[in-house]
């Protein structure tokens, strides 16, 4: 029987109704990331806004030379004091392909180089054991790199799969990629590796050499870079830094924002590593550093103080910075 005009507008008006109620019924997100609606704590994270005090804890040390024209992302080994440098691959490197450096961190000077195979865009590296852990998102892997050993520098040795975003079910959001878009990796205490997925908002992490996702842990979005070390009571804490209007991406280097001539604050974060709670912060106005790349280089117990100083390197338009940050209860 076929049906007429009345009955197919009288079919879509109750096939619209019910769509209309199942929405209306569809529970909220749950734990919702910062942003979110039901997110109550650090929406729209900007970092704190500096006093007099927090301003006196944060200082800018020094300055390392980086080889010239070098765009790209660094990694420390604080046991040795060995310092290097990846650089990104074409075409978003236009000066050449993708290089891993050895550098002295006293004064920029080149200890050994060597090409790498990579292109495009992709976030920090990390080191652990003689080699480097070399994230590319785009390609869902990160490669592991010697490093220790000048003689073999640049070999890579593996490839270790990433989940993708469908491996993390994520059905209360939607994505214009299929990868997981992290610029920041570190290590947890056991030494497994841990990225901190920008456009997502989590802390994941994963089995060093298998790239199991082995935890999770929702926190705030478009971190730059992360670096992990140990509390003064044991505690996992992890360094990351931010553009406060949300500018640093994975997808485009330098994060352009932060280069922006009217604006350069960039925010900074303490950040619980097994809750991803934010613990301090403070908003560097005019920041010398870029929201990108991040490395401890040591952290120290300062009495009075709830996380001591840390010292770390970042880059900015002056090459590699030492930056040292002691937070205070007012940088919450």
């Amino acid at each position: 029987m076929r049906m007429s005009s009345k009955h197919w507008t009288l079919l879509a008006g109750v096939s619209l109704l019910a769509a209309t109620t199942v929405a209306q019924q569809k529970p909220p997100a749950v734990n919702p990331r910062p942003g979110q609606p039901g997110h109550r704590d650090h929406v729209e994270w900007q970092g704190a806004y500096p006093t007099p005090e927090s301003i006196r804890k944060f200082k800018f040390n020094r300055s390392i030379p980086m080889p010239d024209g070098f765009i790209g992302n660094l990694a420390y080994d604080d046991a040795s004091g060995r310092l290097w440098l990846v650089s990104l691959g074409p075409p978003t490197n236009t000066k050449g392909p993708s290089t891993i450096y050895e550098i002295d961190p006293r004064d920029g000077k080149i200890l050994a180089q060597e090409r790498l195979p990579f292109k495009g865009d992709f976030g920090e590296p990390v080191y652990y054991d003689g080699h480097l852990y070399q994230g590319v998102f785009h390609e869902s892997k990160i490669y592991k790199i010697v490093a220790g050993d000048r003689a073999h520098l640049g070999k890579i040795e593996k490839a270790i799969p990433v989940p993708s975003l469908i491996e993390l079910k994520l059905d209360d959001e939607s994505h214009s990629y299929p990868f997981i878009e992290f610029g920041g990796l570190t290590l947890t205490p056991d030494k497994n590796l841990m990225i901190h997925a920008d456009d997502v908002g989590e802390l994941i992490t994963i089995e060093r050499e298998t790239g199991k996702l082995l935890a999770r842990a929702r926190s705030i979005k478009a971190l730059g870079g992360i670096s992990a070390t140990t509390g003064p009571n044991g505690e996992f804490l992890v360094l990351g830094n931010s553009d406060p209007r949300g500018g640093y991406c994975a997808l485009s280097y330098p994060p352009s924002l932060s280069r922006s001539p009217e604006q350069k604050d960039i925010s900074w974060a303490i950040i619980d590593g097994k809750t991803g709670n934010v613990l301090a912060s403070i908003r560097t106005q005019n920041s010398r550093a870029y929201a990108s790349t991040v490395k401890i280089i040591k952290r120290e117990d300062v009495p009075g103080t709830p996380y001591g100083k840390f010292t770390f390197f970042a880059t900015g338009e002056a090459g590699i910075l030492e930056l040292e940050w002691t937070p205070v209860k007012e940088s919450y």
